[in-house]
């Protein structure tokens, strides 16, 4: 179905969700051909939209045609009104809208990462990344982060999300205890009265706390940590919070192997 009005219901809708995405958005918005294709491999989209030009792209004909068989509604849009709408700058001319995942609950096993005002779409975008080339398949996010199901956010993570639980406004002091009572280590990552990383015995099941771009990790959640770790580093005061989050991660994963 071809839609060529800006003024559209459904189309207007979509401008919602990639230009001030809520935590109360029932469908969340992929874009590009990769990401589409990652998402697939998991779960059917709700609605694709493809620009017009598109539809006879090498990679994106047989997708929609995968699509329409399975009746999933196809909306075509112009060319230029697609541009408008996303928020690539490059890429394929191609958007899931997809169900926004809700997670309830704690994870009682495995490694997880745990962010307490993490606020950069890009820096959340990586972390996740990260986290799931690692192992970790379960992420807590405090009520001050970032929405994670930001188009920012998801494409950082480059497919990411499907392999990750993320749960939302988590309770920290519930977590924390939670954590306790199934074995799981919790360490937050500090420049301050803190063990060197590569000093750790990573061996067992990890929870790892990283804080705010700015301020870091809440005192609250240091002091409820059962270890602090800190990078050891040859110059400078600290690493960006993305980047400081493979190094720990990576390391964990050494251990782990």
């Amino acid at each position: 179905m071809l839609i060529t009005s800006k003024d559209n219901p459904a189309v207007k809708a979509l401008k919602k969700l990639l230009t001030s995405p809520k935590r109360s958005d029932a469908r969340m918005v992929i874009e590009g051909i990769h990401a589409c294709e990652t998402f697939l491999a998991h779960q059917n989209p709700i609605l694709v939209w493809v620009a017009e030009s598109a539809q006879m792209h090498v990679e994106i004909t047989p997708l929609l045609a995968q699509m329409r068989a399975a009746r999933i509604t196809v909306h075509m849009l112009p060319d230029a009104l697609f541009r408008d709408l996303s928020t690539l700058e490059q890429g394929v001319s191609l958007l899931f809208e997809v169900e926004r995942p809700v997670c309830t609950g704690f994870s009682d096993t495995g490694n997880a990462v745990i962010l307490d005002g993490v606020q950069d779409p890009g820096n959340m975008g990586s972390i996740l990344r990260s986290a799931a080339a690692a192992g970790v398949r379960t992420v807590y996010l405090s009520s001050a982060c970032a929405n994670p199901f930001a188009p920012k956010v998801l494409r950082a993570a480059v497919g990411a999300h499907c392999s990750l639980s993320i749960f939302e406004q988590v309770n920290m002091t519930a977590l924390f205890v939670h954590l306790q009572t199934a074995g799981i280590q919790t360490i937050a990552t500090s420049s301050y009265v803190a063990n060197d990383l590569y000093d750790l015995d990573l061996n067992r099941p990890v929870a790892w706390v990283f804080g705010n771009e700015g301020t870091g990790i809440t005192q609250t959640l240091i002091e409820a940590a059962e270890a602090r770790a800190y990078i050891p580093m040859s110059s400078g005061e600290s690493l960006n919070v993305a980047a400081a989050a493979a190094v720990c991660l990576f390391e964990m994963h050494r251990q782990q192997r």
